[in-house]
Parts: structure tokens; sequence; C-alpha cells
């Protein structure tokens, strides 16, 4: 999104909330911006401007999220051990505001929070998969009467496939043409719709975690816009996917501890992992060469959707998710391997 003229639109934005803050960027998010706002130097406020062209219903998103933060709150087990984010609303009461063309929100700072791109120790990477996996833990009783996920077509390989062969189709760029094979021969499963399902968190990547700033405890699950029901092991899969990607390729013991982490945090029976075998091997390699697809696609029509600070710059991030999805390929027998195990160790238990 255009920054042009960024400084005065958060001066008026943060009139509906009625406090003159002094903001700074936070985080380097692909979809939407955010910033720290701080009052006489004490971080109080987290402000983001939403994507107009991502989210459907930015009125609708907001007040399910607030759903399903009341849903949290109330989970002792989960509330007690990790921060529930909170809306701040505006003056008025909004939760989220519009100015000009532009759509705006507020949470509480957490205290004491710090987010790690790179997690950079098997006990991190255990920890942040625990984490999530007691997030979902925490959903199997959510039941909202209705839930409109407002990001269309979101995580469908399908979909993806088609949008590359539509925008890609006259593309004289090689790298292109080898990614249109790659989901022709890849994307005729669908891993994450078989079997039982519950709510997600959606985009399960380690930016989207906060850690104690003291310790190697996990502290918050953040960034809830793309819950919705689906396969717990889409979760897992885009984590590896995360984890693997940020520390520069895959990496066994990661992938051992976080199929470790998500296991003992969703408390998944044995049963329930058997039937999500293949889900939980090639997963990953599907979650990422999506993603490569993804990517591609938004460069080919103009960096609509990701957030870039340059031209190309969405090229160069589907060229790294590609050669990632060819290192999952290259890593199928590891990781069974890997499930072999795991499955050994809760047969023992």
């Amino acid at each position: 999104m255009a920054d042009k003229n960024l400084g005065s639109e958060l001066n008026m934005v943060q009139r509906f909330w009625g406090r003159d803050y002094v903001f700074s960027p936070l985080g380097d998010g692909h979809v939407n911006d955010t910033f720290l706002a701080r009052q006489k130097g004490v971080p109080e406020l987290v402000f983001q401007r939403l994507n107009g062209n991502v989210f459907e219903n930015v009125v609708l998103l907001q007040h399910q999220t607030a759903q399903l933060l009341t849903h949290l709150s109330r989970d002792a087990n989960f509330s007690e051990r990790f921060v529930v984010p909170e809306i701040v609303p505006s003056l008025n009461g909004e939760m989220v505001v519009m100015h000009e063309d532009s759509y705006w929100r507020a949470w509480r700072f957490i205290e004491g929070s710090v987010c790690d791109e790179r997690l950079e120790s098997i006990e991190q990477v255990e920890t942040a998969a625990e984490a999530f996996g007691c997030f979902q833990r925490a959903l199997i009783d959510f039941h909202p009467e209705s839930w409109q996920l407002q990001v269309p077509n979101f995580q469908s390989f399908d979909f993806y496939r088609e949008e590359l062969l539509a925008l890609g189709k006259s593309s004289k760029n090689p790298y292109v043409k080898d990614l249109i094979r790659a989901a022709h021969q890849w994307g005729h499963e669908d891993y994450f719709n078989n079997g039982k399902q519950s709510y997600i968190h959606g985009d399960c990547k380690v930016t989207n975690l906060l850690f104690d700033d003291s310790s190697d405890f996990a502290k918050s699950i953040i960034d809830l816009d793309t819950v919705h029901l689906r396969s717990w092991t889409l979760d897992f899969a885009d984590f590896v996917r995360s984890v693997c990607s940020s520390n520069g390729g895959f990496d066994r013991l990661f992938y051992a501890s976080a199929l470790r982490g998500f296991l003992r945090g969703k408390e998944i029976s044995r049963e329930d992992l058997m039937l999500s075998m293949d889900s939980l091997i090639r997963g990953p390699i599907a979650i990422t060469l999506m993603l490569a697809i993804r990517f591609a696609s938004d460069h080919l029509r103009g960096n609509v959707y990701f957030n870039v600070k340059e031209h190309g710059e969405n090229l160069q991030r589907s060229l790294e998710q590609y050669r990632l999805f060819k290192e999952f390929q290259d890593s199928q027998l590891w990781m069974s391997e890997v499930f072999d195990q795991m499955r050994t160790d809760l047969i023992e238990e």
C-alpha cells in the first residue's frame, strides 16, 4: 500500500482513539501495515492498516475476531497460559475505523513480548509448535452460529493453480513455466480438507507468535484474520514451511521438533495421527508450492495482495519458496521416518 501520506494519515487516525502518539513501524507484514504507538515513550497500542484488497468485509472480520477472542478468554487452560490479544475500540466504540480509503484497528500492546523472525533452536521450535497446538485445542469447542472467512479462496490449491495459469500463460519467464509444470504435477490432491475438521489459525507462521522477552516461553498468538474450518494439518504444514524458510532451508531436527510440539499441544490421539499421516508428510511440500504460486501470481498481476518495497520482490519470494519446495520433496523419506518414530512413541506411552 502506498505510504506517501502515511504520517498525516496516522495523525488523523489517532484522533479516533483520542490520544497523541509517536508511531514507528512494527514488523514486516506481507498483507497489513502495523505500527507501534507510544505515549510518552511507553508502548501502548498497536495500530494496523488493513489491506482492503484482501478482505471482503473488514467490519465483519473484526466482529468475528472479537467473538473468537471472547471464546479464548473463557478457556481457562488457554487464557491462564497465554495472553489473549485485546481489541481497543475507538472513542465511538468502533472496532474498525475507516479513514479516507483505509481501514484501521487498534490492539492493546502486549507488554514483555517479542517477535522472533527466526527460531534458532529446536527448543524454540517445539515451544512455538506446542503453542499453536494449544490454540487449536482451545478451538475444538468453538461453534459460532456463522463464520465467514473474509479472504476469498484462501489456501485453495485449485484456485491458485488456475490463477497462475491465467496470469502466466503468456509469460516468457522460464521460472514461471517451471512453476506451472510443478502446479500441474502436484496440485491435484487436497491434503487439508480430508478427515476431521476444526477451527485452525490459518496463517501459522513464526511471526504470528510472540515470545516472552525474558525467556523462551510462548506468550501470545496473534494475527487471527484467517481462522477457519480446516484440517489441523494445514497449520502444521505452514508452520514447518515458515520455520524452515526463515532458517534458509529444510532442517530435519526442526521438522521433528515441530511435529512433537504440535502433537503435545493439541493432545492428538494415535488414531487421528494415523489418519493425518499423508498430510503431515506431504502437506509441507504442497503448502510451500502453494505459496510460491501465490507470490508469483501477485507479481504477475502487479503486487495487489502482498506488500512489496521494490519491483520483483514477490518474484524473489516465490523463487525462495520454490527452492524450499524442492528440498521438501527430496526429504519425504526422512519425514516418513520421523512420523514412524512419533507413532511408536504414542503407542508406548
